[in-house]
């Protein structure tokens, strides 16, 4: 068995060889422009109109003559125009179908008028969901509030097959809850990509620069990404105390019937600043992987949470082809975070592998004080190198493996500092 405890573990290499990972290449529109935190998705050449909670669904849609309801208003969007809410609160839900859908190059935008900050509230209703993204496609929903949702499956945003193109940027989030987050599978969602369908993956969409904070989400996750999602980008978000895991690509859960598209792909979670993922139910990390493909973890702060970033598996996959894998981590600070910084492997033999893991240039202080700052569980060809690995206190060890080498296998680790 491989056993390494103790704070002052030296820099070993253990059995295995050194990764050769996939680089993201292939990126569509989406992820290439906004991998960078680039705010420019297309220019807006169509027509402005807006939406009041005073105007006239009879009248034009011109900003002294508003619409009153997005349902009417959403009816007249053409690609590449733009849609102002006027400042106030709305009950309504959003709702954006196939119908309203943008073309490459001409987005529509929907967007709080400028100067102004457009509310909607789920307040008084049972588990409502606040916008839905039902097949649209081309569309970006910015500088916007979104609050008060709560009981079972409550959701801010939600995304759903078919849907693509999407940008979701600068708004803020809060007031999502589940009545009683302690009883299991009690869930709210904050932000869901939820990929059941086997025919239409969600894919291309851009999760940038939104404020949410003081959720609870129970049994769920505050950006959840699952099943048949590919090329999504979530970076620069601030997210605090939303109860559960912050970010979440998540798949072989049989969400989407086919298992070979039942998971996320080519994802990345980049500069996201995220700080107090704790749950009454179980250790909850900031960012966490759990059967995603060909997922980047980059450049982000988590910090007082239960744990830092994980990468796992909680279900079998029919195939091993299917597995947790090709996961690169790279960049981050880790600190305060009480279990552990960061988890790799199934956390149970009967469960899934964790395979091709690349660990490096990653911060971690002061985690797992009273256990390890990084543990290993089931996983194959690991590299942890080149990270900076300390606690200034507590009795904790570097490294905790939680299984024999029939279930660790090829873990290299090299230059870290300890």
């Amino acid at each position: 068995m491989m056993k390494y405890y103790g704070k002052y573990l030296p820099a070993v290499v253990l059995s295995g060889i050194l990764l050769a990972f996939l680089l993201f290449g292939g990126v569509s529109e989406t992820g290439a422009a906004y991998a960078s935190g680039s705010q420019s998705v297309a220019s807006q050449s169509g027509t402005i109109y807006y939406v009041a909670a005073s105007g006239n669904d009879s009248w034009l849609g011109t900003e002294s003559q508003p619409f009153k309801t997005f349902d009417h208003a959403l009816k007249a969007l053409k690609p590449g125009d733009t849609l102002y809410i006027r400042g106030g609160v709305y009950t309504e839900e959003l709702v954006l179908p196939s119908s309203v859908s943008g073309s490459k190059g001409s987005y529509i935008t929907i967007s709080s008028a400028p100067g102004e900050t457009a509310t909607i509230s789920g307040k008084g209703k049972k588990g409502p969901m606040l916008v839905d993204f039902d097949g649209a496609d081309y569309v970006r929903l910015q500088n916007m509030k979104f609050t008060d949702a709560e009981g079972m499956w409550s959701c801010g945003i939600s995304v759903e097959p078919g849907s693509h193109h999407i940008v979701i940027r600068n708004n803020e989030i809060c007031g999502i809850k589940v009545n009683e987050p302690k009883k299991a599978d009690h869930c709210a969602n904050c932000i869901e990509l939820y990929g059941d369908s086997t025919s239409h993956s969600i894919h291309d969409v851009w999760i940038n620069g939104n404020k949410i904070h003081d959720c609870v989400t129970g049994w769920a996750e505050c950006i959840s990404v699952t099943g048949n999602c590919r090329n999504i980008r979530v970076n620069r978000n601030f997210i605090d105390n939303t109860g559960n895991i912050g970010i979440d690509f998540s798949g072989n859960y049989g969400y989407c019937s086919d298992p070979s598209l039942d998971f996320p792909r080519d994802c990345s979670a980049s500069e996201n600043q995220i700080s107090r993922c704790v749950s009454p139910n179980a250790d909850s990390y900031g960012i966490y992987v759990d059967g995603g493909q060909k997922i980047k973890i980059a450049g982000n702060l988590v910090e007082d949470s239960s744990g830092g970033i994980e990468i796992g598996a909680e279900k079998r996959p029919s195939k091993i082809e299917y597995s947790t894998s090709d996961i690169v981590v790279s960049g981050n600070t880790l600190k305060n975070n009480k279990v552990c910084a960061m988890s790799i492997g199934g956390y149970e033999k009967k469960l899934g592998w964790v395979l091709r893991v690349e660990i490096s240039g990653n911060s971690c202080l002061d985690n797992g004080l009273d256990s390890a700052i990084i543990t290993l569980n089931k996983c194959s060809r690991v590299t942890i190198e080149n990270n900076v690995l300390k606690n200034t206190k507590g009795s904790g060890s570097v490294f905790s493996y939680s299984f024999s080498d029939k279930y660790i296998r090829h873990v290299t680790i090299r230059n870290n500092q300890l």
